[in-house]
C-alpha cells in the first residue's frame, strides 16, 4: 500500500479513535460514510479502511446494509473488560515498580500535577485523555509492549463503557485515586500499589450504572470540524 494511502487512513483512524476515547462520539453514534467523506475531505475507500480497523478494536460496529456505528458494549462485556484490565494492570504495576528509574518518577509526578491542574471539569476531553494516559504511562514504565498493546485496546473500550454507564462525577474520583496510587508506588510499597490498582479498577466498575444509554443524533461536522488533509 502506498505510503500516502497509509498516512491518509491513519489520519482518519486517529481522528475517529480520539473522538471515541475522549467521548466526543458517544456509543451508538452512526458514522455515515458520506458525511465522513465530506468531514475529512477523504476517499470513501480510505474511510472504509479506517472504520474496519476500528471495528477490529471493537470500537466500531459494522452492520450489513446499515453502516457503521460507535460500539455499545453490553454490561457483560463491561465486566469482562475490567476483569481483563485487573489481571493485566496488576502485572504491569509490579514490573513498573521493579524497573522504576528517576526519570519515571519525574514523569509520574508531572502527570499527577497535570491531572490536578485541570480542576473539576470532567466534561473536558483532556480529563478523559489524562485518565487513560496515567495507565499508559505505568505500562510504558513496565516495558512490556505486548501487554501495553493489549491494555491500549482495553482502555479505549473502557472509555465507551464509561460513556454508557458511569456518572461523570466518577472521573474525578478516578483522578484522586491516581494520586493515591502514585504516592504508594513512589514510596516503594509494591504490594500496596498492586492492591491500590485493583481497588481503583474495581471502583470504576462499581460506579457503572447498568442502564440503557440515552439516544440522540450526533452531528459529525460538529465533532470533527473539517479534517482536510
Amino acid at each position: 500500500m502506498a505510503s500516502h494511502v497509509v498516512r491518509e487512513i491513519q489520519r482518519i483512524y486517529t481522528a475517529i479513535y480520539d473522538a471515541i476515547v475522549e467521548q466526543r462520539l458517544p456509543p451508538g453514534t452512526r458514522l455515515t460514510e458520506l458525511n465522513l467523506v465530506e468531514v475529512f475531505a477523504a476517499n470513501r475507500n480510505h474511510i472504509r479502511s479506517a472504520l474496519r480497523e476500528l471495528a477490529h478494536l471493537k470500537l466500531v460496529r459494522l452492520e450489513m446494509n446499515r453502516g457503521a456505528f460507535v460500539e455499545e458494549p453490553t454490561p457483560e462485556q463491561a465486566r469482562e473488560v475490567f476483569a481483563a484490565r485487573r489481571v493485566i494492570e496488576k502485572a504491569l504495576i509490579e514490573e513498573a515498580a521493579r524497573r522504576m528509574q528517576p526519570r519515571d518518577r519525574d514523569a509520574i509526578r508531572a502527570h499527577i500535577e497535570a491531572e490536578l491542574a485541570l480542576g473539576n471539569d470532567p466534561a473536558k476531553p483532556e480529563f478523559i485523555r489524562l485518565s487513560g494516559d496515567f495507565h499508559r504511562l505505568l505500562a510504558r514504565i513496565a516495558g512490556n509492549s505486548t501487554l501495553g498493546d493489549m491494555l491500549e485496546g482495553l482502555i479505549a473500550r473502557s472509555s465507551l463503557i464509561i460513556a454508557l454507564y458511569e456518572n461523570h462525577s466518577g472521573i474525578q474520583c478516578s483522578h484522586d485515586e491516581h494520586q493515591s496510587l502514585a504516592e504508594t508506588l513512589l514510596a516503594g510499597d509494591t504490594a500496596r500499589a498492586v492492591a491500590n490498582m485493583e481497588e481503583h479498577l474495581l471502583n470504576i466498575e462499581r460506579r457503572l450504572r447498568l442502564a440503557p444509554p440515552e439516544e440522540g443524533e450526533i452531528d459529525l461536522f460538529q465533532v470533527f470540524g473539517r479534517h482536510k488533509g
